[in-house]
């Protein structure tokens, strides 16, 4: 398939004439800068951060936040399954577009790139509302499971709506296990959040015999993010580390299950502390 035969199908399926020549060259050169895209495609500077604004809240990329943003795309299977869901039903023309483009992009997005650094799977992002955007986007991809260790401080505003994203992953069928510490259990509005998951279907578990030492995420086995509390500033700021790696998912997946099955359900934890 040309560029071009590329190009005019990522239209039929509502991407722009800009998106998909966007998304072509992420395709072709692993990651870039806005600035990198802008001079390559000959689009204006501000158009490129608004495609590619879009394309992050469509999950068809994602930032790699350093000391100079980069853009990569996400997993086209992944991805585009996602977009098919999205399509009412009478669509099916749109869906097996889609199906074919994840199958010929799935390929090309795998395969070794010379601009790819041996680094480039790992990202480190400082600032609090990266943090959260980070994770929701990761929410928001998983397909089968996400396993977390949660303890205090939190990213997460508990005063605001909950999770959505959340709500979502747990209606299309994602599993959803979290553990937390008894010590954080005297913070009321976490212990609310937590009610409310768990009657959506998020399965809880409360653990005080190896209290949590850095709160884990695991998604789908396949990428890892750890938030880790700064000890030598005293706002507690956070630094949040994502890994995608399967070796290390899986053997962080070991450790997770260590602790959920040292663990009391919340249900329990609730009599045992009289709630």
């Amino acid at each position: 398939m040309s560029n071009q035969d590329i190009i005019e199908s990522l239209k039929q399926i509502g991407f722009s004439d800009s998106a998909s020549k966007i998304y072509l060259l992420l395709l072709q050169k692993s990651n870039c800068t806005a600035s990198e895209i802008s001079k390559i495609t000959g689009i204006s500077r501000s158009k490129t951060y608004e495609h590619l604004s879009r394309l992050v809240n469509a999950g068809m990329c994602t930032e790699i936040l350093g000391s100079v943003k980069k853009y990569a795309l996400s997993n086209p299977t992944i991805a585009f399954k996602d977009m098919q869901r999205k399509l009412k039903l009478n669509y099916e023309k749109d869906k097996t577009i889609i199906s074919d483009l994840s199958k010929i992009f799935l390929p090309l997005y795998n395969a070794p790139n010379e601009n790819t650094h041996p680094l480039d799977y790992i990202q480190v992002i400082r600032e609090k509302k990266s943090i959260i955007k980070k994770f929701e986007t990761l929410e928001k991809m998983a397909e089968k499971e996400i396993l977390s260790l949660v303890k205090a401080p939190l990213a997460m505003d508990l005063t605001e709506p909950h999770n959505l994203t959340e709500y979502n992953s747990l209606k299309k069928g994602v599993t959803i296990k979290t553990i937390y510490n008894t010590e954080d259990m005297n913070i009321p509005l976490l212990v609310k959040s937590i009610e409310t998951f768990e009657r959506e279907g998020e399965q809880v578990r409360v653990v005080d015999k190896f209290p949590i030492p850095f709160k884990l995420y695991i998604f789908d086995e396949r990428i890892v993010m750890f938030s880790l509390e700064d000890k030598i500033v005293s706002n507690s700021n956070l630094t949040a580390l994502i890994i995608e790696h399967l070796d290390l998912a899986k053997g962080l997946k070991e450790v997770f299950n260590i602790y959920w099955n040292n663990s009391i359900i919340w249900e329990e934890f609730k009599r045992k502390i009289n709630v």
